[in-house]
């Protein structure tokens, strides 16, 4: 008795535990050679950075701020309405259970890897109880633990929202499956409601889950209109999980400002319904090939009509429909010549929404792409319209392969249904007679072998690429000792660090879903690189910065399609542009006065009338703290001082008695005074 339970139970449980360990294990050890290979200098970048920071102000303070006035300085944002949140707290709640010698940068790392590689168990789970094979689930759950395509972005060297969302989304799916099999009504209820809120939170916790909503209810309105639904249960399962999908569009803030409710997925969502309500009116005595017609017109119907509302949606999302438009225009080449392209075209057409290679594609997928290749000719060739399952996964395995040509970021969701492809490939090996089963198993074997040896022969490469880690930490550093917290101009690929590490308020907000926030990111590089430098030094002021942070390499011959002077339509910038003078004559800018420099950023401060007055004040507040024993304080503000007015006496007088107290070893209360 006591073998037969361990064997159900426990040889299972321990099977999950070392898929989970394994994925663990791959990602820290990835992480730990990019530590290595940096210095221990591994700062989040980009979005990541402005992730972290919302994590540090739950940490902190226990909750997020309403209005964010450090994004897009002066007016700031609305927090949830802009950003997807909601998984800071539980960050910053099991951030809390470790010990305080971890930094909280580390420990959200850790937190990062753990929650990502509980998908892993959940997508065996959902491949063993969709097939009844726990060596189905094993081999799915290995290929999503070690291939290259899945670990790349969840190694915890930057955080990222799909690394919160897909565990829900493969738990969906796990337990949808349950629900399907389940033999007792409690079962099918638990499964069917657990499926419907994991669902939800995929989707609230990352906003392009809305891809893998579209594809659910493309497969389902299908399924509906065909008559391949299943029987009442299945049809109870399915509304019970749009009903999760209604709730969180209605009552998440940043679903609903984006318009969720009326995007073209809940549209469809809606005709299902529709049809099916509908059904019984629909005449039966038809052609089968007219009646499933007149179906399918009846659910296209909230679709034509949403066609009224599509501005709702479309001003969120319109920028990405545009993209798409270019792509297929373009047949998924971007073109050299940037005038081809509206401005929201040429902004988006970037990593990680740039078109895949060959080579990258290899990269990515060294193996398990040819196997699933050849498992979707196999399984399209075994499947009937009664295992409509097996038919919905190859629907959405080709529709993530078309959307991973096009976006390189939906990868993740390739690197998803590839790994439950190949899980259901080895339950048909499984079944068969020895020759297929030895043909099918030795494949997977060896397929996972080589994705495997890909992932840790060379971990350093799999890294984040272009970025200056030992730069930015000096800029921070920099920007923490004299200018924080006044806000900071800076470009999208620094502008994050600076808000996130040196507590500087930023002008330009690093996301594209607002039409306002893509207009600001136009008129500043057409400031740049169209303007002259009094003409960028007046949009500067007008923004309300003083700061502002060029990065070197913008006038580079690699890659200009990735440049701003690209994006603004302006790759050969006037000979008396801002930006050439920032690239190559700093020492001749007139409204711009360089403070600071390294390889790759200018510190630079904006020139104005009122210099002198500041640089007195700053000196008369670096006297007030060398009176009350702060040298570090007096220092600071001293040097503040001279940045204003290299000449201001009263600051220089400072600095020379901090540097006396200092050789002498000043103390102060018993401490070094700071």
């Amino acid at each position: 008795m006591k073998f037969e339970i361990l064997k159900k139970w426990g040889l299972p449980l321990v099977g999950l535990m070392a898929l989970f360990a394994l994925g663990v294990g791959i990602r820290r050890e990835i992480l730990a050679t990019q530590y290595k290979a940096q210095g221990n200098k591994l700062s989040f970048t980009l979005e990541s950075a402005l992730q972290f920071r919302r994590i540090q102000q739950v940490f902190d303070s226990g909750k997020l701020p309403e209005t964010d006035r450090a994004i897009q300085y002066p007016e700031g944002i609305e927090v949830r309405a802009t950003d997807t949140v909601g998984a800071e707290y539980v960050y910053a709640g099991l951030a809390r259970l470790f010990p305080s010698s971890i930094s909280l940068q580390d420990r959200i790392r850790w937190i990062e890897v753990f929650w990502f590689c509980l998908g892993i168990p959940f997508l065996a789970l959902w491949i063993a109880w969709w097939t009844r094979s726990v060596w189905a689930g094993a081999f799915a759950g290995a290929f999503y633990a070690v291939s290259a395509s899945a670990v790349i972005r969840s190694t915890g060297q930057e955080l990222s929202h799909e690394n919160t969302a897909l565990p829900f989304l493969t738990a969906h799916l796990a337990f949808d499956a349950l629900a399907n099999g389940a033999a007792s009504r409690p079962r099918f209820w638990l499964a069917t409601v657990v499926s419907a809120v994991c669902l939800g939170l995929a989707l609230m916790l990352w906003d392009m889950m809305q891809f893998f909503v579209l594809l659910w209810l493309l497969a389902e309105f299908v399924r509906v209109m065909a008559g391949t639904e299943g029987g009442g249960r299945s049809f109870i399962k399915w509304q019970i999980q749009f009903g999760a999908l209604l709730l969180v569009g209605a009552f998440n803030p940043y679903l609903r400002a984006h318009a969720f409710l009326a995007s073209p997925a809940m549209l469809l969502g809606y005709g299902i319904l529709l049809m099916r309500v509908a059904e019984p009116y629909i005449g039966f005595s038809l052609r089968p090939y007219r009646h499933r017609s007149l179906k399918a017109l009846t659910g296209l119907v909230p679709l034509a009509l949403g066609g009224l509302f599509a501005g709702l949606y479309a001003r969120s999302y319109g920028h990405f429909f545009e993209l798409i438009a270019a792509k297929i225009r373009f047949l998924n080449v971007k073109p050299p010549d940037p005038s081809w392209l509206s401005f929201s075209q040429r902004i988006m057409w970037v990593p990680s929404l740039h078109s895949a290679t060959l080579e990258l594609t290899i990269q990515l997928f060294p193996a398990i792409l040819l196997l699933t290749l050849a498992a979707f000719g196999i399984l399209l060739l075994q499947s009937t319209r009664s295992n409509s399952n097996l038919i919905r996964l190859l629907f959405f395995y080709v529709a993530s392969l078309i959307a991973y040509c096009m976006f390189v970021r939906f990868h993740v969701f390739l690197a998803l249904f590839a790994a439950g492809l190949m899980g259901v490939l080895a339950a048909w090996g499984l079944g068969g007679r020895w020759l297929r089963k030895t043909l099918v198993l030795g494949a997977l074997a060896a397929g996972l072998g080589v994705e495997a040896v890909k992932i840790v022969k060379h971990p350093e490469q799999w890294g984040r690429p272009n970025v200056y880690y030992v730069e930015v930490e000096g800029l921070i550093n920099r920007l923490k000792e004299s200018v924080a917290p006044a806000p900071v101009l800076a470009n999208f690929g620094i502008g994050s660090s600076i808000l996130a590490y040196a507590g500087c308020p930023i002008i330009l907000h690093p996301k594209f879903e607002s039409a306002d926030i893509r207009a600001r990111v136009q008129s500043y590089g057409e400031a740049l690189f169209k303007g002259n430098e009094k003409d960028f030094a007046k949009w500067v002021r007008a923004h309300g910065a003083r700061y502002y942070v060029y990065a070197l390499g913008e006038f580079s011959t690699l890659a200009p399609d990735q440049q701003m002077r690209y994006m603004i339509n302006c790759l050969t910038p006037p000979t008396n542009a801002a930006a050439r003078v920032f690239e190559f004559y700093p020492e001749t800018a007139k409204d711009f006065k360089l403070l600071w420099s390294n390889r790759k950023y200018q510190l630079y401060r904006l020139v104005s009338e009122d210099d002198p007055e500041v640089a007195e004040q700053r000196a008369r507040e670096a006297e007030q703290a060398l009176q009350e024993g702060r040298l570090n304080r007096a220092q600071k503000d001293a040097i503040g001082a001279l940045e204003f007015d290299p000449e201001n006496r009263r600051a220089m007088e400072v600095l020379r008695h901090v540097g006396s107290l200092k050789d002498l070893g000043f103390k102060y209360g018993g401490h070094e005074a700071d």
